[in-house]
C-alpha cells in the first residue's frame, strides 16, 4: 500500500443549517477526492457550525443540544453513502 493522502477541509460552516452544510460539505469531499485524498477530515461540529448556548437563557441549553445529530440521521447516512460512492473515508463531526 502506498501513501495515504488526507484532505482537512477547512471551510466554515452555514450555521445550523443542516442543508447548506451538507451541500457545501459534499462539494468540499467530492473536490478533495478529485485531488487524490483517501480521507476527508471535517473541521469541528460542522453539522451545526460553532453555535454555543447562553447558560443565563432559560432553555437555551435543551435547545442547542437538541441539535445534536445521530449515527443514522439523514445528514451522516448521506456522507456515509457519499462516502462509499467515492471510494474513500470520511469523518464528519
Amino acid at each position: 500500500m502506498g501513501a495515504v493522502r488526507v484532505a482537512l477541509l477547512q471551510m466554515t460552516g452555514r450555521g445550523n443549517d443542516l442543508e447548506a452544510n451538507r451541500a457545501k460539505g459534499e462539494s468540499f469531499c467530492r473536490r478533495a477526492r478529485a485531488m487524490g485524498a483517501d480521507i476527508a477530515l471535517f473541521p469541528e461540529m460542522w453539522s451545526i457550525g460553532m453555535t454555543f448556548f447562553d447558560a443565563e437563557r432559560e432553555g437555551d441549553r435543551e435547545r442547542w443540544q437538541s441539535q445534536a445529530v445521530g449515527r443514522d440521521d439523514p445528514f451522516v447516512t448521506h456522507f456515509r453513502d457519499l462516502a462509499r460512492e467515492l471510494n474513500m473515508a470520511i469523518a464528519l463531526t
